[in-house]
């Protein structure tokens, strides 16, 4: 069975490492040992805060903030081969920032259009594009992510371009939304139930093309 190290066990690395327990040996490392080693312990996974571990792997995913990437990169460097393949997962992160480690190892990018929170709660399927200038590389990265959601092959810039105007959106909605019922003075605990259940199922059932007739009348209004 082939090894995954993942560094970082926020919300998407440990969404991640859920989904491929079962099919790949995992290693977890992150400064926050406690945090690591619970999640390894529920998986059958090994956590450490040793970047030396990285030798025994064949892949390695980055599931880090983009701020803290450069200098990771910088002390992971040591422990790279030329057989491994490295696996970008943060959506602000771009090929450019890895350069520092171009040649030591193949690298690759898994961008996911889709909320950690929102997968792990809802079983919604996200779509990851793989990026990647090898086939090889490509295909075995898409074998990786196909576990999470749906993967196909595209620019790692079309992703950061989609999360960041959804999430501008999302959130605009939901601020307007707020103002509204705030000014209509409805408590402000049924405010959450209405962002997260109406707002965000009825965005939902658009985008699925289940609209119903409500839904289809608040569309004509707004046309």
């Amino acid at each position: 069975m082939e090894t995954v190290s993942i560094i970082g066990v926020g919300r998407m690395g440990s969404l991640l490492a859920h989904k491929i327990s079962y099919d790949y040996n995992l290693i977890l490392i992150d400064k926050d040992l406690r945090k690591c080693g619970l999640l390894a312990q529920e998986i059958g996974a090994l956590a450490t805060g040793e970047y030396s571990m990285l030798k025994l792997s064949d892949y390695i995913i980055t599931a880090l903030p983009a701020s803290i990437i450069p200098n990771v990169l910088e002390d992971i460097k040591p422990y790279l081969s030329e057989n491994q393949i490295l696996i970008n997962i943060s959506t602000d992160t771009e090929k450019d920032t890895f350069k520092p480690i171009q040649g030591l190892c193949k690298l690759a990018s898994a961008k996911i259009i889709g909320h950690a929170l929102n997968i792990a709660t809802t079983g919604e399927l996200p779509l990851v594009l793989i990026d990647a200038d090898d086939e090889n590389v490509r295909q075995k990265t898409a074998e990786i992510f196909a576990h999470l959601g749906c993967t196909c092959y595209g620019s790692e810039k079309t992703v950061k371009l989609i999360n960041n105007i959804a999430s501008e959106e999302g959130i605009k909605a939901a601020l307007t939304i707020e103002a509204r019922l705030k000014e209509l003075n409805i408590p402000p605990e049924y405010i959450s139930f209405a962002i997260r259940n109406v707002a965000c199922g009825t965005m939902n059932a658009y985008a699925l093309g289940e609209a119903g007739p409500f839904v289809q009348k608040i569309i004509e209004k707004l046309k």
